[in-house]
């Protein structure tokens, strides 16, 4: 970009650049010139190679360029990589305009600010997340407050956390929300959170003065035209107030005059899901497959299938955000078994929502101008399903019998919005162009002004052929013709044989070589008609649709009111779609502590199993007597999958599914962590190790009697015995910390054996295993859970299956025999690879036969001697 002192030999039009640019110095600047926008200086430096675009020169200025039409997959390219975006565009017309064009600013995009709908992933959220730390004088402790927003669907939620241990806990819920970009306040530039979270997300900042309380109050208050935040009992809560605020400004910042149209803020409690933090949803394959990072293979490949993004997405976040409410669990329960019960309504209103659009995005892009007339039509051809849906829901033989709050709930959020539908149905024509500019959107017989333009328009030919004719017998010129040319406009033309005839009123035009042009008063009044009326006629029907743009925004709380009502009916149609396919069972919600599965499945597993039935298992954890399994058992065998399996049906339960199990009795459980995998973080300094090794203090800090923990291996990132002792002393630390009598439940799966030992020895701790039957030496996994431990690992045959050479496996199986057989140390572990003991020579050459009783003596007593030494 040109330097300051470079200002007097700036062309206007660079000058103007300049002084734009230099409130955007973090962002690329995309200038507005005729159909491109263009990059000067740096910006076309870094955009350039990200844009695959030629890099050249303007005035010794670097530069490149985009067109303006397909800019939004230039803009995705560059918002992929972290850049931020500032959209520069005219702001006057042109041909109006006294010296250069004025221009501005409209919009800044950043990666938590998407409404395009070709940058966003349309079944799931993309938040922009604000978090205000506030150290407590009196504790000494660090208090938090969060809000996010989903500008693309108007979503926007707050909390608190003022517990212990508050950065862990707020490390949790930011790990389940996963915000594509953050806003912190500038003193937290250079601190250990900004730096975490800079990992794999954005990372803003917002003067510290936008984060004080009566700041961001008086944000809120202005954004939602209000004069208390009691309504939204948030008046109390100054440290989610606080983020709040900040990241309504950063929307300001960066929207413009375009701020979208936000629900009201939602302030929850983080005690009222349950706590999963990245690792136990990365784990856990909630959302997304753990190879591949797609849904694939997820949690939520299996359970959604529903028939809008609308649904899809919030099926996402009731993964993410089991509850642990019972009540609330119940009514979900009953929801879906209504719609188990009403199979037949339940396909009639899948097949009424796959016709569905995705309101809550096209009245974000409504907002800020980008919605297209077709968006529109299909925002009311969605809100013309809603009576058909309320309809089949109120059905008296179903609502009567069943009385289900739910089902009435969704009912009273489909909003009557028929008054809406039938402006557009008159308003925009029943197939309009994508492109507003275009024309032809406004249905014919809408605007009479426009109506007239446009014919003027589509029978200009008509009308001048009929002006010819007139004139041809006016003058009595047969020859005369009327044409056409871009310089001189419409023209009558008389060949100079007939000249003479030529009347008073004609004025001269243009003289040719063989004839002279004419323009007539009546002909210059048409022509200044049918060159401006697809103008004006363009210039009409944006206004006609800006005014329904108005109109639909100021019914955006029905709507907002009526997509969550389709969404939350997608989803429960869906779960009841699940559960009737695969004999899914419903839970029993508890107020105990225990899990008691009969026979349960892993829901994606038994999925994906081509042409095999899924063998089902068992569990039995009730923090008490069953609170700690060891498992063991070989690799191959299914100790990963039934770990998961519980976690998942656990999960699901507490979403208000039902489960993969014959029958399931769950008590509520307030967090799910797990240790499982290797993986390491070099960039960090962190060991694969290191990694095992915090995860698994973050359990041990943070779990609780209604936890459950998932543990694969621990310790198995050193040595034999270091591990063992690791993970021996984290099972003795988990059985013994409980309250109230209850300790948290532990799934602990190992290949180390001698942990068994503490099975029935330690209360609580029980040892399980996966069977396995050996046959001429080959095994077969049978996949079963059983009481007591594995007598074995069986890793050479898993080696073997697996397709080892034929030599490597076959001394494999002579060094564990020589292992199995020689002497071990003090931990047990074979001393393989030692030189053989003096006194094994001695022995072979000692023939007992031949020495008297006190020379035995004696050289049992040297032996002893030397040995000790």
């Amino acid at each position: 970009m040109p330097k300051d002192t470079q200002k007097d030999t700036l062309t206007p039009l660079m000058q103007q650049y300049h002084d734009i640019k230099k409130s955007y110095q973090d962002a690329i600047l995309f200038f507005r010139l005729g159909d491109f926008y263009e990059m000067f200086g740096d910006d076309a430096i870094k955009a350039s190679p990200v844009l695959e675009v030629v890099l050249t020169k303007r005035q010794t200025v670097p530069m490149c360029g985009v067109p303006h039409h397909s800019a939004s997959s230039y803009i995705s390219k560059l918002i992929k990589k972290g850049f931020k975006v500032a959209i520069c565009e005219q702001v006057e017309d042109p041909a109006a305009a006294k010296g250069i064009v004025k221009r501005s600013v409209v919009r800044l995009i950043t990666a938590g600010t998407l409404i395009e709908e070709n940058l966003l992933d349309t079944k799931s959220n993309n938040y922009l997340a604000s978090v205000y730390l506030y150290t407590n004088t009196k504790t000494k402790t660090i208090q938090a407050g969060i809000s996010y927003i989903d500008i693309s669907t108007g979503e926007f939620s707050l909390t608190e956390i003022t517990g212990d241990d508050a950065i862990a806990e707020l490390k949790i819920e930011l790990s389940r929300i996963n915000p594509s970009e953050y806003v912190l306040p500038s003193s937290q530039k250079n601190s250990t959170l900004a730096r975490e979270l800079s990992v794999g997300s954005s990372v803003n900042y917002l003067d510290d003065w936008h984060f004080e309380t009566g700041q961001a109050r008086e944000y809120l208050l202005k954004t939602f035209d209000t004069g208390s935040l009691k309504a939204f009992g948030i008046e109390e809560k100054t440290l989610a107030v606080s983020a709040a605020g900040a990241v309504l400004k950063y929307l300001e910042e960066t929207q413009k005059s375009a701020m979208p149209p936000l629900r009201p803020p939602k302030y929850y409690s983080t005690n009222e899901f349950m706590a999963l933090d990245n690792t136990a949803i990365a784990n856990l394959e909630l959302v997304e497959n753990l190879s591949t990072r797609k849904r694939d293979g997820s949690l939520l490949e299996i359970l959604d299938s529903t028939s809008t993004s609308m649904g899809s997405r919030l099926m996402r976040r009731h993964i993410l955000q089991p509850l642990t409410d019972r009540e609330k669990i119940i009514r979900r329960q009953g929801a879906v078994t209504f719609f188990i019960e009403e199979g037949t309504m339940r396909r009639q209103l899948q097949e009424l929502l796959k016709n569905s659009a995705d309101l809550e995005r096209i009245l974000s892009r409504l907002s800020s101008g980008m919605a297209s007339p077709r968006e529109i039509i299909a925002l009311k051809d969605t809100l013309n399903l809603v009576p058909g849906i309320k309809t089949a829901l109120s059905h008296p033989q179903t609502i009567i019998g069943t009385k289900l709050e739910t089902i009435n709930d969704i009912i009273s959020g489909l909003e009557d919005l028929s008054a809406g539908c039938d402006l557009i149905a008159r308003c925009i024509s029943d197939n309009p162009p994508a492109d507003l500019s275009k024309g032809g959107v406004i249905r014919k017989g809408y605007d009479n002004n426009l109506d007239e333009l446009r014919q003027i328009a589509t029978n200009a030919k008509e009308y001048l052929a009929r002006l010819e004719q007139k004139e041809k017998e006016r003058t009595g010129i047969s020859s005369m013709k009327i044409g056409y040319t871009g310089v001189f406009g419409y023209y009558l033309e008389v060949t100079k044989a007939n000249l003479a005839q030529v009347p008073a009123d004609y004025i001269r035009k243009q003289t040719l070589v063989n004839a002279e042009r004419y323009v007539t008063q009546e002909l210059k009044e048409y022509e200044e008609k049918v060159l401006t009326a697809e103008e004006k006629s363009i210039r009409i029907e944006q206004e006609i649709f800006a005014n329904l743009r108005k109109t639909i925004l100021a019914e955006a709380v029905k709507l907002h009111s009526t997509a969550e009502a389709i969404a939350r009916l997608d989803v429960f149609m869906s779960l009841a779609k699940t559960a009737q396919e695969n004999s899914y069972c419903l839970p029993e919600i508890t107020d105990g502590y225990g899990i008691d599965i009969k026979d349960g499945r892993h829901p994606v597993l038994e999925k994906k199993l081509s042409g095999k039935s899924f063998v089902p298992n068992d569990t039995l954890l009730d923090g008490d007597e069953n609170q700690v399994i060891i498992f063991t058992g070989p690799n191959m065998a299914g100790k990963s999958t039934y770990l998961r399996q519980v976690a998942l049906i656990t999960v699901m339960a507490q979403m208000g599914s039902y489960v993969p199990a014959l029958i399931a009795s769950m008590g509520i459980t307030d967090k799910i962590f797990t240790r499982m995998g290797a993986s390491d973080n070099l960039s960090g300094g962190e060991s694969t190790f290191m990694v095992e090794m915090r995860e698994t203090a973050s359990i041990l800090h943070n779990a609780g009697p209604r936890s459950l923990l998932i543990l694969d291996e621990v310790g198995r990132g050193t040595s034999t015995s270091d591990g063992i002792s690791i993970a021996w002393a984290v099972i003795e630390h988990l059985s013994s910390v409980r309250i109230n009598g209850a300790g948290p439940k532990v799934l602990f799966a190992t290949h180390y054996f001698e942990l068994t030992e503490l099975g029935g020895k330690i209360p609580g701790v029980k040892n399980y295993n996966v069977c396995v039957k050996e046959w001429q030496d080959e095994i077969v996994f049978i996949h079963k859970v059983v009481p007591g431990p594995s007598d074995k690992s069986y890793g050479i045959h898993v080696a073997k299956l697996a397709g080892l050479p034929k030599n490597v496996i076959a001394r494999a199986k002579k060094i564990l025999f020589e292992l199995e057989t020689t002497p071990t140390n003090l931990y047990n572990q074979p001393s393989l690879f030692a030189p053989e003991h003096p006194l094994a020579s001695e022995l072979a050459e000692t023939d007992v036969n031949k020495i008297t009783p006190l020379e035995a003596i004696k050289i049992l007593s040297d032996w002893k001697k030397r040995y000790e030494k």
